[in-house]
């Protein structure tokens, strides 16, 4: 189906606006798949290395956490295409914003300029 992760998002949101708990992570990596999935093959990709590139750039959206990410994508793919995961990642870290799937996590820097964040002073 082409627009799996819209279906995903959508069944999720339901799920969890019921009351139930559900994981965090699996319906991320399977939104960044889905996602990759479709579009890859608009950008000339392979159908299963776009899902990997997807995957690894939601998850580290959603975290917040590129290294892991990153750790994450090595170990399920291989090193062969290092490269594209870091950039995917890069960019998916860069566009997240400053709050994560995890609330304890807190982002003490900026992430385009070379300052601290003081969230208490505003």
């Amino acid at each position: 189906i082409p627009a799996a992760f819209l279906l995903k998002i959508l069944f999720t949101a339901v799920t969890l606006g019921a009351g139930f708990r559900g994981g965090e992570i699996v319906p991320a990596l399977f939104t960044g798949c889905a996602l990759g999935t479709f579009a890859g093959p608009m950008l000339g990709l392979p159908h299963g290395f776009a899902g990997s590139l997807g995957m690894a750039a939601v998850f580290c959206g959603v975290t917040n956490s590129p290294l892991s990410a990153m750790f994450l994508a090595y170990e399920l793919f291989g090193g062969q295409a290092v490269a594209l995961y870091a950039l995917c990642c890069g960019v998916s870290f860069m566009l997240s914003g400053y709050y994560s799937l995890y609330s304890e996590q807190k982002i003490v820097y900026s992430k385009f300029r070379l300052e601290w964040i003081d969230r208490k002073a505003k």
